[in-house]
C-alpha cells in the first residue's frame, strides 16, 4: 500500500539540491506529487508531497536525512481529500524558462483547485534561439464539467511565449 506525506525541507542554497533530493527520493521508491521551492538570499525552502510505498516510508526519510545531513527535514502526513476526481487530462506546457516557472504554474493550478497527478519539468538549451527552454507534462485531474481549453488558456496567461498544448 501506498502512504502519501508532506516533507518540508531547509537550510543553505547549494546548487543543484532540488535536483539532488529529487534523485534521491526516486532513488528509493518515492515520487514528488506537488512541491513548492522559495530561494531568498542563500536559503532555500522547499515543501513536497511525497508518496511512496508505506513499508519503504521510514528508510527514504533516513536516506534523506543522512545524504543532506546540513539540511533539516519537517515531515507530516498527508490530509486526504475528498474532492471528487472525475476525470484525467493531459497538458504539455512549453515556454521560454525563467526563475519561478514551475511554481506560478503550480499556483495556477492550485488557484483552480486541480490536481496534478503528475507533472515531468525539462529543461534544455536551444541552439537556435540561444535560451533555456522549458517543457512539462502534466496529467491533471479535474471536476467533470472542467474544459481543458479553460485551463490551458489561463496557463498560457503566464506570459506571451507560453504554449499549451491539450493531448
Amino acid at each position: 500500500m501506498r502512504t502519501n506525506f508532506i516533507s518540508t525541507v531547509y537550510g543553505s542554497d547549494i546548487p543543484g539540491i532540488i535536483k539532488a533530493l529529487a534523485q534521491t527520493t526516486r532513488s528509493q521508491g518515492g515520487e514528488w506529487l506537488t512541491s513548492k521551492v522559495i530561494k531568498l538570499d542563500g536559503q532555500f525552502a522547499a515543501i513536497m508531497s511525497v508518496v511512496v510505498e508505506e513499508a519503504l516510508e521510514m528508510h527514504l526519510k533516513s536516506t534523506l536525512e543522512l545524504t543532506y545531513p546540513s539540511l533539516t527535514f519537517v515531515y507530516a502526513a498527508a490530509k486526504i481529500t475528498n474532492q471528487e476526481k472525475t476525470k484525467i487530462i493531459n497538458l504539455v506546457v512549453d515556454c521560454i524558462d525563467r526563475p519561478g516557472l514551475t511554481g506560478d504554474l503550480s499556483n495556477i493550478l492550485a488557484n483552480l483547485d486541480i490536481t496534478v497527478e503528475k507533472m515531468e519539468c525539462t529543461r534544455f538549451a536551444m541552439d537556435g534561439i540561444n535560451e533555456t527552454v522549458f517543457s512539462a507534462h502534466l496529467t491533471l485531474a479535474v471536476p467533470k464539467a472542467a474544459e481543458s481549453e479553460i485551463i490551458a488558456g489561463e496557463i498560457e496567461a503566464l506570459s506571451e511565449d507560453v504554449r499549451v498544448n491539450v493531448l
